[in-house]
């Protein structure tokens, strides 16, 4: 019996797969769109001349995939030089750039049955 299970078990998983890709939409203008795809294997930068996030998102649902989530995210990023302090307490002001980003990421789902 437990011979059996098990083998219904092993036979179960290796029946089921399930890949996921994650797009991280880096910048869109009017121009295009500048996006990276983790796959989970690799990640790939790639740019393209239609800026559309819907037709990116039909292009993926005709391939099988199956948009699951989209989830935004801030990306902070500080960059410049510190302040330096001296003897006397006093310190020189110094050119510092806050760069805040919002992204999207959209995590699609490919369910395969064999």
């Amino acid at each position: 019996m437990k011979r059996y299970f098990l083998l219904m078990l092993l036979f179960s998983l290796s029946c089921y797969s399930q890949e996921w890709i994650i797009i991280d939409i880096l910048e869109q203008s009017k121009k295009e769109l500048i996006y990276k795809i983790d796959n989970g294997d690799e990640v790939k930068r790639e740019t393209v001349k239609n800026p559309s996030i819907v037709r990116l998102i039909n292009e993926y649902q005709a391939l099988g995939y199956q948009l699951k989530s989209v989830t935004q995210g801030v990306e902070l990023e500080l960059s410049g030089n510190l302040p330096v302090f001296n003897n006397q307490n006093n310190f020189a002001v110094t050119n510092l750039n806050f760069f805040n980003n919002n992204r999207v990421m959209l995590w699609f789902e490919k369910v395969e049955e064999h």
